[in-house]
């Protein structure tokens, strides 16, 4: 029980996310934290349901002689949202993983809804990403205009939906220009985008 002490005391003393008001701890974090203080435990994950349309996973600890201590569950659905398009496995294993750890005792804060989770992870990673450039409303309508110019001669346009830079108009024949901008092709919902904060370099 003091290793599990100890490791409470040191997530409250790492830095946290804010959302609405409230600091939590990433998962990441949680994870080193256990694996520092819990080296013989186990984290393990199961694919419970993957039927194209939905995924659950399940996430469990155990102990060095493999004894369940804690789970966790998460679902995900398959398209819903640019994340969960490509990536709702993984998407749904981090955050069965993040369960599994609050319900072990690394909480480092409160448990957070999935949304409000992915949303302040992906804002924390593009804030990484882009050596913590600071966006406003004026930056993000600076990158939109600089974008729409740079695609004119190719009769393409840009709009800012959801956070994302998604081009607009026959993009056949433009690919390389597109690919060069930074932009990834999405097969599934047929669109080129990217994060404006990858402008911010």
């Amino acid at each position: 029980m003091s290793n599990l002490l100890k490791a409470i005391e040191e997530l409250q003393k790492i830095s946290k996310v804010n959302i609405k008001g409230k600091e939590y701890a990433t998962v990441a974090s949680r994870v080193g934290i256990f694996r520092k203080f819990f080296s013989a435990y186990s984290i393990i994950t199961e694919i419970v349901t993957d039927d194209e349309q939905r995924v659950v996973i399940k996430a469990l600890i155990l102990d060095e002689n493999n004894k369940l201590i804690s789970t966790g569950y998460a679902e995900e659905i398959r398209g819903q949202g640019l994340i969960n398009t490509t990536s709702a496995i993984e998407n749904a294993e981090t955050s069965a993983i993040g369960r599994a750890l609050a319900a072990f005792g690394l909480i480092g804060g409160e448990y957070a809804s999935l949304f409000e989770v992915k949303n302040a992870i992906a804002e924390q990673n593009n804030l990484t990403n882009s050596n913590n450039f600071k966006t406003s409303y004026d930056d993000i309508n600076s990158i939109v205009k600089e974008e729409n110019e740079k695609l004119k001669e190719s009769n393409l346009s840009v709009i800012l939906q959801d956070n994302i830079l998604i081009i607009q108009g026959k993009s056949f024949g433009h690919q390389n220009l597109i690919k060069k901008l930074g932009y990834k092709w999405n097969p599934s919902k047929k669109l080129w985008y990217k994060y404006p904060l990858q402008q911010a370099s």
